[in-house]
Parts: C-alpha cells; sequence; structure tokens
C-alpha cells in the first residue's frame, strides 16, 4: 500500500540555515490515506503547522 507522503518545512528567515524540513507519511500521522483525505483544508493546516512548529524555539519576557 502506498501511503501519500508530504513535505513540511519551517524557514523563520533569519539566514540561509534557518530552514528545516522533514518528510511525514499519513501513517506518521496516525492517519489513513482516507481519513487525511476527509480533514477539511483547516484541520490539514493545523496538522501540519504543529509539525512544523515542534523544532521551534519561541518565547517571550516581560520587560517593564
Amino acid at each position: 500500500m502506498r501511503l501519500k507522503t508530504f513535505k513540511v518545512w519551517l524557514d523563520s528567515g533569519a539566514n540561509a540555515f534557518s530552514q528545516y524540513s522533514l518528510e511525514v507519511t499519513t501513517d506518521d500521522l496516525g492517519l489513513s490515506d482516507e481519513e487525511w483525505d476527509q480533514l477539511s483544508e483547516q484541520e490539514k493546516e493545523e496538522t501540519m503547522k504543529e509539525i512544523a512548529f515542534e523544532r521551534a524555539e519561541w518565547g517571550f519576557s516581560l520587560i517593564e
């Protein structure tokens, strides 16, 4: 059975090395291809956004 494969990336634009990417399959997501196809576009975008931001570091602090 062939699984759908996606390239997911995150690029901060800081420099030439600020982008990382990886490939994930529907199996990696815990979904069948049919279940993926039934997701709304918003659900698909949110799923991939979560994967992209897994390695991102961010934060904030209060400066008086």
